[in-house]
């Protein structure tokens, strides 16, 4: 339980629902709250109640929040004797759970009777019912005091026992997925009733469930339920619940009033939350609650000190000892002061005592024990959330650093990934530097080739010049004429060979000039398909990390 809980607990006082009697002239409901009293609705008496509901949950593990909306119903029904009651009654519910996976949301849609049960309770035993002659209140009216004196009885409670059977449907997403069919649930409720002469009217209200034990996950329960009736219209209720199981388990309050608006309908509403976040529940129901009475014997359950109502003999010895006026003074306080649980007439407190100093001193007394022992659930719960922090505390601190120990090692895969990254790219880069300076090595051979080809063309031209004959020299030359003619044929024919093998040695260098082009062109486009995909990479790995870059240029102007 929960500091907040137990706050609650103490300093409320937990109340229940309306519950009143056997039968009562006024309907007698189990809302707004989820225990029943410990009397039946009487003999041949049809009840309805039900209601329905909206709320939210949301679970911090699993990162989830779900939408609920719920419908609940109960028939009642008196069955041949006054403390036998059968009753069906379940509850469905429709929900849409949200989960965030990764950056998509998921929503799924569930729809089912959480459960449906039929079962029958029946009263034990009845404090107010039927008691013994000399506890009856008539016979102490011979004092003020003996008529105002505590009386323990009051404490002893109603009791009774309810039986009855589960039935779910198979695959239900609502329950344990092993659950059967068919299980068994028992139920223990108790109820006091208690009248003040300046608080109204109470009721308390206890439920011990037992439920499903015949399955692989049992379930128990503990309800502790009560109302106060304000004025004869209105009722406030309070209600926790505490249930355990395998399957689920959860401190629930609820809080919530009821309206009369006759003595056969009643209309309620409550509010239910929880106190932790796996999940936080909270919901807010409204419903309402008729009655169809085919009661035909009044058997209205009496109000304590009233029991077995007046009898002749006790009017008698009464008259004889204290005299007709203050018997029918008597009669007409207690006419006066006679309710049931929803009228606000006021009867005298049955706690009350003959003298105030001695009341405020047990009251004093009271409130010191109340005290002392809050104090000390309030040290013993707050030792448990202490000792609770502190392993959760344990819990987020190895967390913390089992991620700062992951985040360390995946920033050291990234630097030894960005290093490798790092030294192929220098690599490449050194690669593309060596090809460029192959390439400017076979250039300059071209250069040095076209510039002897050069040289070669002023030689032929320089001897064409020293070849040419001049005036004075031509009489020679035409009579030598004749005479050179053959030699100037042979050396024709060298020329031409001369010629012919320096024209295929152009052809060669020029088919070797055209290779070599296409072959830089073929490798400019490579390069150039090269570069843009370091570029992208360098972009890529800058993205990565900033600093590369500047460490790359840095190698570079090195390099």
């Amino acid at each position: 339980m929960s500091p907040k809980s137990i706050l609650l607990l103490v300093s409320i006082f937990l109340l229940g629902v309306t519950a009143s009697a056997q039968y009562t002239d006024k309907i007698n409901s189990n809302r707004p709250g989820t225990s029943q009293g410990a009397f039946s609705v009487g003999n041949n008496v049809l009840q309805i109640e039900g209601g329905f509901g909206f709320g939210k949950e949301k679970h911090n593990i699993f990162n989830t929040k779900t939408n609920v909306f719920n419908f609940d119903y109960a028939v009642r029904y008196g069955l041949l004797i006054e403390q036998l009651e059968i009753r069906l009654n379940g509850r469905f519910r429709a929900d849409g759970v949200r989960q965030v996976v990764g950056a998509n949301e998921q929503k799924i849609n569930r729809s089912d009777f959480e459960v449906n049960t039929l079962g029958a309770k029946y009263l034990i035993y009845d404090p107010y019912k039927k008691p013994k002659k000399e506890d009856s209140t008539y016979a102490s009216l011979k004092s003020w005091k003996e008529h105002h004196r505590f009386k323990w009885k009051t404490l002893i409670p109603a009791v009774s026992a309810y039986a009855g059977v589960n039935f779910i449907s198979s695959d239900n997403p609502f329950t344990f997925p092993e659950d059967q069919s068919i299980s068994p649930i028992f139920v223990i409720a108790t109820q006091n009733n208690w009248t003040t002469n300046y608080g109204g009217n109470w009721a308390f209200v206890t439920n011990i469930i037992i439920d499903k034990i015949t399955t692989e996950n049992p379930a128990l329960g503990l309800i502790l339920t009560a109302t106060h009736t304000i004025n004869d219209k209105w009722a406030g209720f309070l209600e926790y619940q505490v249930q355990k199981s395998d399957f689920y388990s959860d401190n629930i309050m609820r809080l919530g009033g009821a309206y009369l608006f006759d003595k056969d309908l009643q209309f309620d509403t409550n509010l239910a939350f929880n106190f932790k976040d796996t999940p936080s529940v909270w919901t807010l129901s409204f419903g309402a609650s008729y009655r169809f009475d085919w009661h035909s014997k009044d058997e209205i359950i009496e109000q304590p000190g009233l029991e077995g109502g007046v009898k002749e003999e006790d009017i008698e010895e009464n008259e004889e000892n204290e005299g007709e006026e203050d018997i029918e003074g008597t009669f007409e306080e207690f006419e006066e002061n006679e309710t049931d649980s929803l009228k606000s007439g006021k009867t005298p407190f049955i706690n009350d005592f003959e003298d105030d100093g001695f009341r405020e001193e047990l009251e004093r007394d009271l409130d010191e024990k109340r005290t002392e022992e809050r104090l000390e659930r309030e040290r013993i719960e707050q030792e448990k959330i202490d000792k609770k922090e502190g392993k959760k505390f344990k819990k987020e601190e190895a967390r913390r650093l089992k991620r700062e120990a992951k985040e360390a090692r995946e920033a050291e895969k990234a630097a030894l990934k960005a290093e490798k990254e790092k030294a192929k790219m220098i690599e490449d880069i050194d690669a593309e530097l060596d090809k460029m300076e192959q390439d400017k090595g076979v250039d300059q051979e071209l250069e040095d080739l076209d510039r002897q080809l050069k040289e070669l063309e002023k030689m032929e031209q320089d001897l064409d010049i020293e070849n040419k004959p001049k005036p004075e020299d031509q009489s020679k030359e035409e009579k030598e004429q004749k005479k050179e003619e053959k030699e100037q044929k042979k050396e024709e024919i060298d020329i031409d060979a001369q010629y012919d093998e320096y024209q295929k040695e152009q052809e060669s260098i020029k088919k070797a000039e055209d290779k070599r082009r296409k072959k830089e062109d073929k490798k400019r486009l490579k390069e150039e398909k090269k570069r843009k995909r370091e570029a992208e990479k360098i972009k890529r790995n800058k993205e990565k990390d900033p600093n590369i870059d500047k460490e790359i240029e840095k190698e570079l102007e090195d390099f």
